[in-house]
């Protein structure tokens, strides 16, 4: 069965071909007694092609091309001997990232020794209680669909399911949601996480109403008991900046050995302004440290659209040093020590990597009320200061340009971003007290 030619993108599966009119298929047999396919044969007409993705992650994770064009993402596996083949979505209804991630699922799935193709068709054979739901909703669409479906997965395994899980889902009232869900989520203070709550059973039963055959939501006309969230406009004031950056002293920062890891992730998200999951799904593939580039791929990036992030030389530093205190052969730039230990897993750090790390840091530094993802405000308010346009605040944030264009000219740009970062970095370094030291050690490369 053919490899795909490159890494797999959402864009390049799109041009994979179909097998051509005529194209014949025959059997051989492998040294392990397995069969394999072999195009160029007198067999039947091939009618599909299934390519495989180069970089196995995970293993028998591909994509089906029949002979009309239709594109499936499918997960080729064995269970008890027997060759089976999972159907994760169809390509431009789902997204590369979205696919990978049922795929990696179902490669788990098979490792514990379970047949991930008969369990679907149990959760989607059965939607009785308000478990069963959750069940139902996270596998047919949220999977497919959001890239968050882990939070909505966790938020209803935690929020939801202990308090009226057994409960059958049709009759679920808008009481029953309120009185046992939301309150006490407000009651232990987060209203934050009880207006998150609201949003995704809303949205589960939407879902059930359109293919559930479900007749009433009960959670639509509710209110959201944390009230409206205001915009948040937090960044790191002047006097709040040298504090930040001495609170990420390894030593500090770390358990028992210096974390020099997260100290160095928090400081290439200042620098750069790129968003938390963009930076810990990093590759070194995507790390091009002799021209100083970075770029985030159509699949990592939240806004589906490829970024290239020009690197500073000091940024460049930073990254040299992670490649030195990591392990060389691993393909991610944070990779994950306990997924590697527990599961045998190679795979990036989770959010839980900033998440822990913060609480330190703002106890260290004295700072209230701030969260990871300001840094990318304070990073875009000062940007103001040194005369970046709008429009180039935009392109180097990754957010949408209006420029038909833009899509073509890949390194458009890349000079303005660049002086812009470089401008950003100078201005940092005199805030924080620290520019000459600093500079020194970006130019030799070493912290």
């Amino acid at each position: 069965m053919p490899i795909a030619p490159d890494s797999f993108t959402d864009r390049g599966v799109k041009t994979l071909p179909p097998p051509e009119a005529g194209q014949r298929f025959s059997r051989r047999r492998r040294q392990d007694g397995t069969d394999a396919d072999a195009d160029g044969g007198h067999g039947q007409v091939m009618v599909q092609v299934d390519y495989f993705d180069p970089d196995r992650q995970p293993p028998g994770f591909g994509v089906r091309v029949s002979r009309n064009g239709t594109r499936t993402w499918i997960y080729l596996y064995r269970h008890n001997g027997v060759r089976r083949r999972l159907k994760l979505g169809i390509v431009g209804e789902i997204g590369l990232r979205a696919a990978r991630d049922l795929a990696r699922d179902a490669h788990e799935a098979v490792r514990q020794g379970k047949d991930p193709a008969s369990t679907r068709k149990e959760v989607r054979a059965r939607v009785d209680t308000v478990k069963d739901l959750a069940a139902a909703y996270i596998a047919e669409y949220a999977k497919l669909r959001k890239s968050s479906w882990k939070k909505d997965e966790q938020i209803l395994n935690r929020e939801v399911i202990p308090f009226i899980g057994r409960m059958r889902a049709t009759e679920v009232t808008r009481a029953d949601i309120r009185d046992q869900v939301l309150k006490r989520i407000i009651q232990r203070d987060a209203p934050v996480r009880a207006n998150h709550t609201l949003e995704i059973v809303r949205k589960m039963y939407n879902w059930a109403i359109q293919e559930k055959d479900f007749t009433f939501n009960p959670a639509a006309l509710l209110p959201k008991p944390g009230g409206t969230r205001p915009s948040r406009t937090r960044y790191l004031l002047p006097a709040e900046l040298p504090r930040f950056w001495a609170a990420l002293d390894p030593q500090s920062l770390g358990k028992r050995d210096p974390d020099e890891i997260g100290s160095i992730a928090f400081k290439l998200l200042l620098l750069t302004a790129q968003r938390q999951m963009e930076l810990l799904r990093a590759r070194w593939a995507q790390v091009d440290l002799d021209n100083g580039l970075w770029t985030i791929p159509e699949h990592v990036a939240k806004n589906r659209k490829e970024s290239i992030v020009p690197l500073t030389p000091y940024a460049a530093s930073l990254f040299r040093r992670l490649r030195a205190l990591t392990n060389e052969d691993h393909e991610f730039v944070f990779p994950s020590r306990v997924l590697a230990e527990r599961d045998g897993v190679e795979d990036h750090m989770r959010r839980v990597f900033f998440e822990k790390r913060i609480i330190k840091i703002r106890k260290a530094a004295s700072l209230e009320d701030f969260t990871t993802h300001d840094l990318r405000r304070t990073a875009t308010t000062y940007w103001g200061k040194i005369q970046i346009s709008r429009e180039l605040k935009k392109r180097l944030l990754n957010h949408a340009v209006a420029d038909v264009t833009a899509v073509y000219d890949r390194f458009e740009y890349m000079d303005e971003k660049r002086e812009a970062l470089s401008k950003w970095e100078s201005l940092l370094f005199e805030m924080i007290g620290d520019k000459e030291k600093v500079v020194a050690l970006a130019r030799s490369g070493s912290l």
